[in-house]
C-alpha cells in the first residue's frame, strides 16, 4: 500500500489548515480502491481558503477533479474524470495523468543522440506515442504531502529505470501538485534527473470543460492562445520540422475565438481529425514562465489562465470521445465534450534539430512549471486577451 510520509499529527494540522485566521484550508486522504494487482490506491483532496478543491490519486499521479466557482459562486468540477479506480485502470484516454517518458510522437520509433541511435517500441503505425506501452499513467507513484503558509499539496516521485520503454538512463522524476491557499490556482511542477544521456518530455493529460465536466460540448467557450506559430505535421500527425505562422489560418487564436463553427466544419485545415490536435509554439525565452492562454466559458463566467515555462502546448478538442466513457456525472463523453491544453516540448523533437531540445544529461535538472489560474468574469464582460509578457 502507498503510504504518505505525512504523520497523523501533521495531517491533523493540515486538516486544521488556516483555522487561526478563519480559513477553511484542508487536506483529506482517503482510500480510492485496489488495483487488479492488489495494490491499494489513495486519493488526496485539497481545499483552499476560498473553497476551491483539487483532487488526485497515486495511480498515474492522476488529477481526478478541480472544483471552481462560477460567477454566482457555485462550484463545479471542471476536469473530466472517471467514476472509479477500475475505470481509470481500463481507460486508454489517460485522463489527467502524467505522461512519459516522452509525451507526443517520435517518428519511426527511433532517435539519435550524440551519435547513438535509440530504437523504441513502435505502434501499429511505426511510431512511438507517449513513450510507448506501460506509460507513466499506469504506474503507482510514491507520494509525500506538504503544507506551508502559502500553499499545500503533494510531491509525487517515480524512478524510471534504464531501458524503461527502451529509453536509456535511470530517471528520477518529481511531480508536485500545489494549490494556493489564497487564490483559485494550482500548479504542476516537474523536476527530472538522469544518470545517462537521454530525452524527456513530460506533460499532464488533463481534459477541461469550464461549464463543468459532463456538461456537454464547448459551444460556450472562447479560446485565446498566445502563439504565433504551430508545428506543421503530415497525415500521421508527425512534424515536418516547419514552424509555420498561424496568421491567416483557422489555427489563429490570438484573439478570443468561438471555435464551435470550426469544429462543425467537415473539411479544411482542421481535418482530419475534425477538430484541433495541434502543437502551438510560444515565444517566451527558454525557461521563463509566461501567460500563454486564456479560456472563458461565457455561460458560467469561469475563466482559466494558463502560465507555463514550456515552449509549446498540444491543444486538443476531444476529437476521439465517442460516448464509450462516462465520468462521475454519469454522462457519456461525446466528441468535443472537453479540451486538453498539454504544455510540453514539441513532438518528435529528438529528430528535429530546429526544435527546442529535449535532451537531458547527468548533472542537469530538467525543471518546468505550468499554472492554472481560475477567476470569473461578468456576463457581458469584454473577452480576456491572452497576449502577455514573461511572468
Amino acid at each position: 500500500m502507498i503510504r504518505p510520509s505525512i504523520t497523523t499529527a501533521a495531517l491533523a494540522l493540515v486538516l486544521a489548515g488556516a483555522a487561526a485566521d478563519g480559513g477553511c484550508t484542508g487536506m483529506a486522504v482517503q482510500p480510492f480502491g485496489v488495483l487488479a494487482t492488489g495494490q491499494a490506491i489513495e486519493k488526496v483532496t485539497l481545499t483552499n481558503d476560498r473553497g476551491m478543491t483539487l483532487s488526485y490519486i497515486d495511480y498515474g499521479a492522476t488529477i481526478t477533479g478541480a472544483t471552481v466557482a462560477d460567477r454566482n459562486g457555485r462550484r463545479t468540477n471542471v476536469i473530466l474524470d472517471q467514476p472509479d479506480l477500475a475505470t481509470y485502470e481500463r481507460s486508454k484516454t489517460k485522463h489527467a495523468a502524467v505522461i512519459g517518458r516522452y509525451a507526443g510522437r517520435i517518428g519511426n520509433a527511433r532517435y539519435t543522440l550524440d551519435g547513438k541511435t535509440v530504437e523504441l517500441i513502435p505502434n501499429a503505425r511505426g511510431m512511438t506515442i507517449h513513450g510507448g506501452p506501460d506509460g507513466y499513467e499506469k504506474r503507482v507513484w510514491k507520494r509525500r504531502d506538504f503544507a506551508d503558509k502559502a500553499s499545500l499539496g503533494s510531491v509525487y516521485t517515480l524512478v524510471s529505470p534504464d531501458g524503461d520503454q527502451r529509453f536509456p538512463g535511470t530517471l528520477t522524476i518529481e511531480v508536485t501538485y500545489r494549490l494556493q491557499r489564497a487564490r483559485d490556482e494550482f500548479a504542476i511542477e516537474y523536476a527530472v534527473r538522469t544518470d545517462a544521456p537521454t530525452v524527456v518530455n513530460l506533460t499532464n493529460h488533463g481534459y477541461f470543460n469550464l461549464a463543468g465536466a459532463g456538461s456537454g460540448g464547448l459551444a460556450s467557450h472562447r479560446f485565446c492562445i498566445a502563439a504565433e506559430r504551430y508545428a506543421v505535421t503530415d497525415d500521421q500527425r508527425l512534424p515536418s520540422g516547419e514552424l509555420a505562422p498561424v496568421a491567416g489560418t483557422p489555427l489563429d487564436l490570438r484573439r478570443p475565438t468561438d471555435i464551435a463553427p470550426l469544429l462543425a466544419k467537415p473539411e479544411g485545415t482542421l481535418a482530419p481529425p475534425q477538430g484541433f490536435d495541434h502543437s502551438y509554439v510560444f515565444g517566451q525565452p527558454a525557461g521563463q514562465t509566461a501567460r500563454v492562454a486564456v479560456i472563458d466559458d461565457t455561460a458560467s463566467g469561469r475563466r482559466m489562465e494558463v502560465f507555463t515555462s514550456e515552449p509549446s502546448a498540444q491543444f486538443y478538442t476531444g476529437n476521439g470521445f465517442n460516448g464509450t466513457e462516462r465520468g462521475s456525472s454519469g454522462r457519456p463523453y461525446q466528441k468535443h465534450d472537453g479540451f486538453a491544453f498539454e504544455t510540453q516540448h514539441l513532438p518528435d523533437s529528438p529528430n528535429q534539430p530546429s526544435f527546442p531540445t529535449t535532451a537531458l544529461y547527468p548533472g542537469q535538472v530538467l525543471k518546468s512549471v505550468t499554472t492554472f489560474r481560475f477567476s470569473t468574469v461578468a456576463k457581458n464582460a469584454a473577452p480576456g486577451a491572452c497576449m502577455a509578457g514573461v511572468r
